[in-house]
């Protein structure tokens, strides 16, 4: 990825104000571009004077002029390449008049480049400060992009507005946004105070798309973000996004024939809206409604022929329905227009890993290489691809090093593509980049799956020959016969405690567990967790046997544990079935146990 050209610090603004100068800088970081790049945002930390010691510290909102931002860089805390830094201070109108005053500077001498100082009126704040940055724009050679699209805003729902992108900024502390929640509530009410403008609609649809489409669901934060976009309906009924992103949501929530409704609603407003046709069809598979499905996507290829998003539905109705070579044909479809588009990249990378289908992989890991704008799910899948596909080697060490790069660089936070990098760097001969990388993985987050596997990792470069030994006790305890298992369990135990092997703690525990042993298999799992809390496959094997042993509450948390760590395996929802079993009927007096039953026949002289 290309280096930003100009980065905006968050602009200055009074005590009564915190947050609005973080929020419009976040506005301009996403909306605007200088000399044909993206704007980088300055997210600077310090405690205020004021603040007790120990207090966390907090995003900077100051006016920084040329000789502190040197002093900034010279510390190494400034993006590369960057040539233009912009600053300023913003007093909003809270009282019905307020200020801007915008400056940039080159960032390598800090020779002005522009200064723009306007009033703001409170009924036409956001028409005062677009043309503010219009004017900076103009000297800078600057695209305003959707922050055009404020213009229309008086100051009540530009604040919503601006307090919603200070919510929706990455934060680096936290390694996401830093209340994906607040942002859309306060977009509401944005929306609530402006009900015929774009932005907000189509920030909100926006945000709440990003929740319902994303791998993982939070099904707390789901259910309020769909409440939100329930409530922005209402104040703005033809606002074809917010009905899309609340029928998204709803579909991920389980509640498909209510997203039904309301997109046929829709559509007979706006029956040229192909994403509506798709989102249609979606609804009506989660209904197990396939043919339905299929009708509604074509009635959208009726009205836009070869929409790649329509197409992309139709390779997963097909591969619903088991035709996975047409589902296959589908998604090439969508990839000829877009060699890395998302769901069809990752639909057919999926598809790639299910069948072992080495020519596809590498094709699809060849066009994630070659884009230089591939989506973070596009690297991952790509990656994944890479290790399936590839033999083990120097060349396929290099390919995954370099996806995953690119992959840190807008996913710094990423444990998973650092541990896969330093796996490859390894490979490389990068040896201590890779103790570097591995010791910092499990620094940040030691109780997560990658530290897990951070700890293995480095097991095996500081001593392959004890790797090797733990990958084959545990392929001896999955394969002995019975009869060897003692010898197995005993020797995996040894090199569990010699080498402080999770690993081979979970060897030990699974040739106890063939052994019918399960006291002696919760025992090495409790021990390999405290070495590695992160070990899903620790959690599952301890799920299984506190199971064996009548512990159903404990089973279930472990088994929930797993399912958090990496994924609902089928393994792991087997589990958590048989432990939700007598769970339920404790819970409900009123279902006799199989025993009471058995004796309540029996009394009877009836037979079971």
């Amino acid at each position: 990825m290309s280096s930003p050209r100009a980065v905006v610090i968050p602009f200055g603004v009074p005590a009564e104000g915190r947050g609005l100068g973080l929020g419009l800088a976040a506005l301009l970081h996403m909306c605007v571009h200088v000399d044909g790049s993206g704007v980088a945002i300055a997210q600077l930390h310090g405690r205020r004077n004021d603040e007790p010691e120990g207090t966390a510290p907090s995003p900077v909102e100051a006016f920084v002029p040329p000789a502190a931002w040197k002093d900034i860089a010279g510390r190494g805390e400034t993006p590369p390449g960057v040539a233009v830094v912009v600053t300023g201070a913003f007093e909003p109108p809270l009282d019905g008049h307020g200020t801007i005053q915008l400056l940039a500077f080159d960032a390598r001498d800090g020779k002005e480049r522009a200064r723009v100082d306007a009033p703001l009126d409170g009924a036409h704040t956001g028409a005062s400060l677009v043309g503010a940055f219009e004017q900076l724009g103009a000297r800078l050679g600057g695209e305003l992009g959707a922050l055009g699209a404020v213009r229309e805003l008086e100051w009540e729902a530009l604040e919503s507005v601006l307090r919603a992108e200070r919510c929706a900024l990455h934060d680096p502390l936290k390694g996401g946004p830093h209340d994906r929640l607040a942002a859309m509530l306060h977009l509401g009410r944005a929306i609530g105070d402006a009900p015929l403008a774009r932005y907000p609609a189509e920030r909100l649809a926006s945000i709440a798309l990003e929740t319902a489409m994303g791998a993982t669901l939070d099904p707390k934060l789901a259910a309020a973000a769909a409440r939100a976009l329930a409530r922005a309906v209402e104040d703005a009924p033809n606002s074809v996004e917010l009905v899309e992103a609340l029928a998204a949501l709803e579909v991920r929530l389980g509640r498909a024939r209510d997203a039904e409704r309301r997109l046929n609603a829709a559509l007979a407003l706006a029956p040229g809206r192909t994403r509506l046709y798709a989102l249609l069809s979606q609804a009506l598979r989660a209904q197990g409604n396939l043919d339905a499905a299929m009708a509604a996507v074509d009635s959208g290829h009726a009205v836009a022929h070869r929409d790649s998003l329509l197409t992309i539905e139709r390779g997963v109705v097909l591969a619903a329905r088991g035709d996975f070579a047409g589902a296959a044909a589908a998604w090439r479809e969508a990839l000829a227009g877009d060699p890395v588009q998302p769901a069809a990249f990752t639909n057919l990378a999926a598809l790639a890993l299910r069948d072992s289908d080495h020519a596809t992989g590498q094709w699809l890991v060849d066009a994630a290489l070659a884009s230089a704008r591939a989506h973070p799910d596009v690297l991952r899948r790509a990656v994944q691809l890479a290790l399936a596909t590839e033999g083990e080697g120097i060349a396929r060490a290099s390919r995954v090093a370099r996806l995953c790069g690119r992959l840190l660089e807008m996913l710094p936070d990423d444990a998973w593509a650092s541990l896969a990098l330093a796996k490859s760097q390894a490979v490389l001969g990068e040896v201590k980049a890779a103790r570097v990388r591995l010791a910092s993985i499990e620094q940040a987050a030691p109780q997560s799956a990658p530290a897990a596997e951070a700890q293995a990792a480095r097991l095996a470069m500081d001593d392959p020959a004890v790797h090797e030994e733990v990958q084959r006790v545990l392929r001896a305890a999955h394969t002995a016969p019975p009869e060897e298992l003692d010898g197995v369990a005993a020797r995996a135990r040894r090199v569990a405690t010699l080498h402080a092997s999770w690993p081979a703690w979970v060897a030990a525990a699974v040739a106890e567990r063939r052994r019918g042993r399960w006291a002696a298999a919760r025992g090495a799992l409790e021990v390999a967790l405290e070495m590695a809390p992160g070990a899903a496959l620790a959690h599952v094997e301890l799920a299984e046997a506190l199971l064996a042993l009548d512990d159903a509450p404990a089973a279930l948390r472990h088994a929930d544990l797993a399912a958090t760590l990496e994924g609902e395996s089928a393994r792991v929802v087997a589990l958590r079935q048989r432990a939700q079993k007598p769970l339920a009927a404790a819970a409900d007096p009123e279902t006799p146990s199989w025993p009471a039953r058995l004796r309540a026949l029996l009394k009877r002289g009836s037979k079971p």
